[in-house]
């Protein structure tokens, strides 16, 4: 389905989540899948239309995808997709990766209780269960990216380290 045809963002595509986690969720999904390019200034009032929710729901979403480093806030204000070299998504991935591992070394040497490590297994197999379809509906993807944020928060939970949660 192209986003022409997408009925406007509603309540119900991402249950239990706020306009603006929804509204964020999807201009996410939508500057992952280019259909706001890198570099173009975001139209708030364009986004009002397009996702069907008021302005202060997405102003709070451009504000946390800016502090997720996705847009760039503009001097005359605004904001913009922000463009990544490979070298940047690269990095990325590496700090990612390092400080997962960093903190499942952490949980592994330090010791957790039994019941965060039972949590993080059965979020996992939640995870799978998701991820065992060929392509996720909204719901699903909403639901995973739920999963998926529980899961890393378990992992600083058993890591026990405020210096590693502060850095994530």
């Amino acid at each position: 389905m192209n986003t022409a045809d997408r009925p406007p963002f509603s309540a119900e595509a991402a249950p239990g989540h706020s306009q603006a986690v929804r509204a964020q969720l999807r201009l996410r999904e939508m500057i992952l899948a280019a259909e706001l390019p890198a570099g173009s200034r975001i139209a708030e009032l364009t986004l009002v239309d397009k996702l069907g929710v008021s302005r202060t729901p997405i102003r709070t979403a451009l504000m946390k995808l800016e502090q997720e480093g996705l847009l760039e806030a503009l001097a005359n204000g605004g904001y913009a997709v922000r463009t990544f070299t490979e070298q940047d998504v690269s990095d990325a991935i590496e700090l990612r990766g390092t400080l997962e591992g960093l903190a499942a070394r952490l949980a592994a040497e330090r010791g957790c209780a039994a019941v965060l490590l039972a949590e993080a297994r059965a979020c996992l197999a939640r995870i799978d269960q998701l991820l065992a379809v060929d392509r996720l509906n909204e719901e699903a993807f909403s639901a995973y990216v739920t999963q998926n944020e529980k899961f890393h928060a378990l992992l600083q939970d058993m890591a026990a380290s405020q210096v590693l949660r502060r850095e994530w």
